[in-house]
């Protein structure tokens, strides 16, 4: 804690509205607080800067983190079709198959 020199005594004080040697005024004390009040005012300013900030980063990773599984996703599916057989077995309408009968029965 810093220590303050008495304007009427001269002794070593700790801040304080008045000194308690000589209870003269202390103006140091009002500066002091006005000191301690501006920083405060600067670390909420700069607490509200990264408060934003962080909320931006938030939502860019979530984008990113939607488009990667989406892409993943759509590569999952790519090496799925490339793994299963093209072939696909049909029949020609019309053509019966060899060993069916050509009568009525």
């Amino acid at each position: 804690m810093q220590t303050f020199r008495c304007a009427s005594c001269g002794r070593e004080i700790k801040p304080a509205v008045a000194c308690p040697h000589c209870g003269a005024d202390q103006p140091q004390w009002a500066e002091h607080l006005a000191e301690i009040e501006r920083s405060i005012a600067e670390m909420k300013a700069r607490d509200a800067e990264i408060a934003r900030e962080q909320r931006q980063i938030a939502a860019k990773m979530q984008a990113a983190l939607f488009q990667r599984d989406i892409l993943a996703h759509a590569g999952e599916e790519r090496t799925k079709q490339a793994t299963r057989p093209r072939r696909v077995l049909r029949r020609r309408p019309g053509r019966r198959p060899p060993t069916a009968t050509t009568g009525a029965p």
